[in-house]
């Protein structure tokens, strides 16, 4: 027999600890004479028990701080795997790039010494274009024709050439033919416009003929001196084609 010292009610069932109603702790009591007065027993000093609600409430704290630190550790191994995976997603490409291209040492320029890696590359000074300007003799020799008995004919010229800058014209006039001079009657003048570029000269002309007006073009390379035009010539005049070359008076 059990009885609560609060409320003084008894439990027959040894098994319980504590009040039912109240939750105090409960004390053995034993049996009585039925013919007996019991007597009194002094209520042994009330002791502070936690209540089964404040029991309820703590286990509950217990619980939710428990599940709050699975959950913690759950997304913190989550967040270790992916980077895991991430690195070794890239560690192939990484292996890769590093068979297929070797490793290039950092250059690092000197404190003293200027930056040359960063600065621009230099400008070359521009070459300074063969001055043509004088007195020529040239001679074109026609390979090409549209007419047989012109073939192997060579037509020479006198050219008096005005230079400025790389832009040059020439005034002159047909002299000779196959070597042999021409009466004055039989010169046809000719006109000449053209350009320098370094070591070669491109030019167009006409020439007044005696029956029509002929045109055409120029290309020669100059030599290293300057005193010489080699190249090749084509006119409209017989559809001819063939050698060019001229040379400087002294």
């Amino acid at each position: 027999m059990k009885r609560c010292p609060q409320c003084r009610r008894r439990y027959s069932d040894d098994s319980l600890n504590f009040c039912l109603d109240d939750g105090s702790t409960l004390f053995a009591e034993p049996d009585s004479d039925p013919t007996l007065i019991s007597p009194t027993l002094a209520a042994p000093p009330a002791r502070i028990t936690a209540s089964p609600s404040q029991s309820s409430t703590s286990s509950h704290r217990w619980v939710l701080l428990l599940v709050i630190v699975l959950l913690a550790v759950m997304l913190g191994g989550g967040a270790v795997a992916l980077l895991y995976r991430i690195n070794k997603s890239d560690s192939p490409n990484d292996e890769r790039t590093s068979k297929t291209s070797p490793a290039t040492p950092e250059i690092k320029p000197s404190e003293s010494a200027p930056d040359k890696w960063n600065r621009p590359s230099p400008t070359p000074a521009p070459t300074r274009a063969p001055n043509l300007s004088g007195e020529w003799n040239m001679v074109n020799t026609i390979e090409t024709t549209s007419f047989p008995q012109y073939a192997n004919l060579r037509l020479g010229y006198h050219l008096v050439i005005s230079q400025t800058g790389t832009e040059f014209t020439a005034e002159g006039e047909k002299l000779s033919e196959n070597g042999r001079p021409l009466d004055e009657s039989e010169r046809t003048p000719i006109h000449v416009t053209g350009s320098v570029d370094q070591d070669g000269a491109t030019a167009t002309f006409v020439e007044e003929g005696i029956r029509r007006k002929t045109s055409g073009r120029f290309v020669w390379t100059i030599t290293a001196d300057g005193n010489h035009l080699r190249g090749t010539f084509v006119s409209s005049a017989a559809k001819s084609s063939g050698s060019s070359i001229a040379t400087r008076e002294k």
